[in-house]
Formats: C-alpha cells, structure tokens, sequence
C-alpha cells in the first residue's frame, strides 16, 4: 500500500489545523511530481462555482475531456468557453438541477445515449441550506443533492464507468462530517425536527461517506475504484453566503478554492491512485473517516441507509 493511502494520525487540535489554508501549504511540501492521465473523460458536477470552478479549470489545463453538468445555462457556456481556452481536448455543459432526481436522471440517460466511456465522476455538486425546503418531488432538499443525486449518478452511470477499463469516483464530501454520528431517524424524517443547516450538510456528506465505503470493495470487483475527499476549509462562494460567522471568523486561515480543490484533481488524474479504493482524502493523504468512536455510526443505521438509497437507485 503507497504511503499516500495509510490513514494519517494526529492529534484533534492537529486534525483540525490542516483543515486550513497554513495547512494546506505544510502539506504542499510532501507533494510529489504528479503523473497525469490527460485524455480522461471527466464527469464533473457542480461546475461554476468554488471547488468545482477550479476543479473544471484545473482539468481543462491538463488536456482532459470534459462533461460539465450544471444548473445555470448561461455560466455553463461561458466556463466551457473558458475550458476550451485552457486547452481542455474538448468540453460539453449538461444542464440540470440536481436536487431534482428527475434531472439526475436525465443526465444519465444523456450520458448513456452518448454510449461513450466516463474514466472519472465527480460528484461535487452541493449547497448547504439555512432553511428546511421540500424539492418539488417531495424530498428535504439536502438529502436529494447530497446524497441521492450522487448514488443514483454512481449506479446509472456504472456501466459506462467499467466500460472505461479502470475508472474512478470521486465523492466530494465535508470535513464537518467529523461533528456527525448518522442519525437514521433525522434522515429519514427529511430533518423535520430541530433542523440545522450545518448539521444537517454534515449529515449527508458522513451518509455519502459511508455508502462509498460500503460499495468500494464491490465496485473495485468491477473496474471502478470509488473514494472521498473532503477539501478543509476553503473561502467559497458557499461559505461566504451560507456560513457568514464562520467565514468572518476564520477569513484569515481559510484555504482559497483552488488549494481546497487541488486533492480533487488529484484524485480524478493522478496516475498514483490507479487501483486505490475506499480512501478517504484530505490534502493527497488518506485520513480516518471517524474522529473518535462517539462519531461512529450504528451497524442497524449503516443497514437502514443502504436500505433508504437502495428505495431509490431502484426507483
């Protein structure tokens, strides 16, 4: 096993700490030369805005294919313009809200008509809501684009994954997923009760996390190598309108997008990872998925979560 995919041990204090911008640029010193693939066909979601804008802008330098899939038609025109002047080998923009399932859906079926191989998805897209919101199919918003939208990605994209030889998932996830132990009961009562932005986020991001170390061993079976990442805390757009405090408080330590991004690309074109699975990421290490054992979720809520999904990739 690389040095890169022992999970890295410190203190709390420590942990935390390289969640920031001077931790990122500590971390910057143990980088390697990357070996880059750059002829991928990359999926990428949530694509105009903070990580995902330097992620999409990043790839498009280093020569990959990418499908850009976004919410807003006219930022998705101007940032394929942009990718293909930074020499991405070609670009496409795929409109959709992905807190719809239905939209989700859409994706996929446009991907698959394409019938062409997808090397890296990257299921980056989020918001974090201050305010309880039922999308119009009927589901809390947070739990549809955080962790629905993104298995169903995953599973109705698979078949064209293993048709790449040797693919990869990149689950974009969140280091406030530390704070939450899965509460199966909130979830599934779509945070009706006591409802709290962060936490609610948090909870979807540590659900997603755990999908994919449930699926990765699987997957890996099959040509598809599935892992998180989590990029510390960056100075986004997100951040700045939905964590204000947060953000005034800790503007000073803050990494920009692009160093919280840097592991994504990373992970979606280093050839270094080529058969890693069920890792979960911070700064090119593997970190522990759980802080202490009191964030450690029960096995019966383990079970019920890939039960609640599974109601919906089979839908």
């Amino acid at each position: 096993m690389s040095n890169f995919t022992k999970p890295f041990r410190q203190s709390l204090i420590g942990e935390i700490w390289d969640f920031t911008g001077p931790g990122y640029r500590k971390a910057k010193k143990r980088f390697t030369r990357q070996s880059w693939s750059t002829d991928k066909h990359i999926v990428l979601t949530g694509a105009t805005s903070g990580l995902g804008l330097s992620t999409a802008k990043s790839l498009a330098v280093a020569g990959a294919n990418l499908t850009l899939v976004v919410r807003d038609p006219a930022r998705g025109q101007a940032l394929q313009q942009e990718c293909e002047s930074l020499g991405a080998s070609s670009c496409q923009v795929l409109i959709a809200d992905l807190a719809l399932l239905a939209d989700t859906r859409r994706v996929i079926d446009a991907l698959v008509a394409q019938n062409r191989p997808v090397d890296v998805l990257i299921n980056n897209a989020g918001a974090l809501f201050n305010a309880r919101a039922e999308t119009a199919e009927g589901i809390e918003q947070s739990t549809s684009l955080l962790l629905l939208s993104p298995v169903i990605l995953m599973q109705g994209l698979k078949p064209l994954l293993q048709a790449a030889g040797s693919a990869r998932v990149v689950n974009v996830v969140s280091g406030g997923m530390y704070t939450q132990r899965l509460s199966m009961s909130w979830l599934r009562s779509g945070f009706a009760h006591r409802y709290d932005g962060p936490a609610v986020y948090a909870q979807a991001k540590r659900a997603l996390s755990i999908v994919t170390q449930e699926w990765h061993e699987e997957w890996a079976k099959h040509g598809v190598f599935i892992n998180t990442m989590h990029p510390g805390w960056a100075d986004t757009p997100g951040v700045q309108s939905a964590l204000p405090t947060f953000r005034r408080i800790t503007q000073w330590i803050l990494r920009s997008p692009e160093e919280g991004a840097d592991t994504i690309v990373w992970m979606a074109a280093d050839d270094d990872l080529e058969g890693v699975s069920g890792c979960l990421f911070l700064d090119r290490q593997a970190r522990r998925y759980y802080l202490n054992k009191k964030s450690q979720e029960r096995p019966t809520d383990r079970r019920a979560l890939l039960s609640f999904v599974s109601e919906f990739v089979s839908s």
